[in-house]
Order: structure tokens, then sequence, then C-alpha cells
């Protein structure tokens, strides 16, 4: 509940331009976010989301698309230490530190997750769960896992933004709307993340 009316309140400051710093000073929303250190929300996977949540968290996550390039974040394949654990308009990051940073700021996740963890290690991403492969199953919100080879590794990860289709950080691309696999490994769900239209809490009386 408590989550429920944080997010409500959030959002009825920004529809007026407003942004509360912790300080307890008005500020201007900052431009550049760090994973390491901003919050939007508290970590909470128990308190039931609205759907005008799960739509926040999607719009924030494609509101940095074509501001933010890729550089791995495998030893020795980024020699210019261009990658960037923090989301800054021209930095650059990768899928796993993309996927993180986002459910970081909206209280999905306490610590950072590798691409190669989700879908394989659940015990690393707590109120979630992996529903299988079936993209028909997947609603926004959702982490998609895929992988190259037989190897049972996931290589990469995005989120599920609905209609068919992902944001991630590609090599090569950068942060990008792109087509959803037809074939993921795996799908991996948060319980608190409605998987229908659900009451934004409003009478129509």
């Amino acid at each position: 509940m408590l989550g429920n009316i944080h997010r409500s309140l959030y959002r009825i400051l920004c529809a007026a331009g407003i942004c509360i710093a912790l300080t307890g000073t008005l500020t201007a929303r900052p431009a550049d976010v760090y994973a390491d250190s901003h919050r939007e929300f508290p970590y909470d996977t128990e308190t039931m989301w609205t759907n005008d949540d799960v739509d926040e968290m999607i719009e924030y996550a494609t509101s940095w698309v074509g501001k933010i390039s890729y550089a791995s974040s495998q030893n020795g394949t980024d020699p210019g230490n261009k990658r960037q654990k923090e989301l800054k308009k021209g930095g650059a990051t990768d899928c796993s530190w993309f996927v993180y940073h986002v459910l970081f700021r909206y209280g999905l996740l306490e610590d950072f997750v590798h691409s190669y963890e989700w879908g394989n290690k659940p015990k690393t991403y707590p109120g979630a769960v992996n529903i299988g492969r079936d993209m028909s199953e997947a609603v926004p919100g959702d982490i998609i896992c895929t992988g190259k080879g037989k190897t049972p590794q996931n290589s990469h990860v995005a989120i599920y933004i609905g209609d068919g289709k992902v944001v991630e950080c590609c090599a090569g691309k950068g942060v990008v709307i792109s087509k959803a696999p037809s074939k993921p490994r795996q799908i991996v769900h948060f319980e608190c993340i409605p998987t229908e239209e659900s009451s934004k809490g409003v009478s129509v009386d």
C-alpha cells in the first residue's frame, strides 16, 4: 500500500513539474541518475503494482533510446573504458547494467544481476520467477533472456514493453526498441507486476 501511495504521490508531483529532493529542498529532477545511489522507489518486490506503475517504468526505460551507446562489460573488451555503470546522456553501458539500472530505480532489484544470471540463478533476483519461453505469456516489465550457441548461459537481457517489443542495450546500437525474440531462452516475471489490466483505484460511481 505504501509503495502505491509513494508512486501515486510521485506522479502527482511530477505532473505539476515538481520534484522533492531527499534533503527536503526543491530541485529539478536530475538529468543523470546513478544506479549506485539513486532510487526513485524503495526496494519492494511484494507490494502489488498497478499498470500505471509499469507504464511509468517503461516510459523511463525507453526515454534512453538513442541517448546511450554500447560498451561491453566483459574483461578486456572495453579497452577505452567507455562503459559506465551510470546512465548518462552520451554515455555507454551494456545490456546487464541497463536492465539493472532501470529495475534498481523502481525498487525491483537490490543487487546487480549479470545477463548470465537472469534465467539461471533465481536467487539473484528475489521476488521474480522464471515463467518459461512462451512470449505469449510475457507481460510488460518482464525480463527477456537470450543467448547464442549451445551453452546454457544467457548472453543478453532486455525489458519487454508489450506489443511484441523490447527495450535493450545492444552492441553496435546502444539503447534501442527492438522486436522481441520469438524464442527466448527464459522469461523472468516479477510477481508484484500485474499480469492483466488491474484497477487503478479510481471509483467509477
